[in-house]
């Protein structure tokens, strides 16, 4: 899905940040940072993976699944879910559960799919593979037994490549942090975009929560999407 935005190309600075994201992933280090910051600050988090990465971050996903996080279903490629045929995002959302249980011992509870729109046959297929909450946009019925959450927007991502400050766009992102919504963050761009004390001090001033913890007590919930969108192997 990341092709496009080389083909369309568009501002200098939004192909510089769509680029650093493809190749800024967080290795075991990043996260173990993050973890621990959170921990600090009495939050947990959900984080994203890709079933194609499963191996990569097996170890990574346990230790977060150990240290109270969630570990969150990305697919198993980065795949769009607005208009994909249910044979294929079957397939992948099947694939991606099985690589990340196999490299980590941890079953995904949500998914949240790239782009964040999804279709019926996404909302059909996670109902089919058990997974219990599906995060973002949709004209679909949603099946009985999947609880939808509404994406919030815009994030963090989008606010910085638009040009505003750090601290503008941790403004804008706390006046959107209402509890029972929960919020996508990018680490990974945090230190291209200088904003890496606001993500902190965001974070220390809100202790938020995975969604898991959200749909069980309340709160802000927490996505951490670092997952590297294009890879070409």
């Amino acid at each position: 899905m990341y092709f496009d935005v080389v083909a369309e190309g568009g501002s200098g600075r939004r192909l510089a940040a769509r680029a650093y994201h493809n190749v800024a992933e967080m290795v075991r280090d990043d996260y173990v940072r993050l973890s621990t910051r959170l921990a600090n600050a009495d939050a947990t988090a959900s984080f994203l993976f890709l079933g194609r990465d499963a191996d990569r971050y097996g170890e990574t996903m346990a230790m977060l699944d150990r240290a109270g996080h969630e570990v969150v279903l990305h697919g198993h490629r980065h795949v769009a879910c607005g208009d994909v045929a249910g044979d294929v995002i079957h397939e992948n959302l099947a694939r991606g559960l099985d690589a990340i249980e196999d490299a980590a011992g941890v079953t995904p509870q949500g998914f949240v799919p790239p782009g964040q729109t999804v279709n019926t046959s996404t909302l059909e297929a996670c109902a089919e593979l058990g997974l219990e909450w599906v995060l973002g946009r949709t004209d679909a019925t949603v099946p009985p037994g999947i609880d939808f959450l509404e994406a919030v927007n815009p994030y963090d991502l989008v606010l910085l490549i638009d040009g505003l400050n750090p601290g503008e766009a941790f403004d804008r992102i706390d006046d959107m942090a209402v509890g029972g919504r929960a919020l996508f963050f990018h680490p990974n761009l945090m230190s291209y975009f200088d904003a890496e004390s606001a993500f902190a001090a965001w974070i220390s001033d809100t202790s938020p929560v995975s969604v898991a913890e959200l749909r069980e007590s309340g709160g802000v919930g927490m996505l951490n999407d670092a997952a590297r969108p294009l890879r070409i192997e």
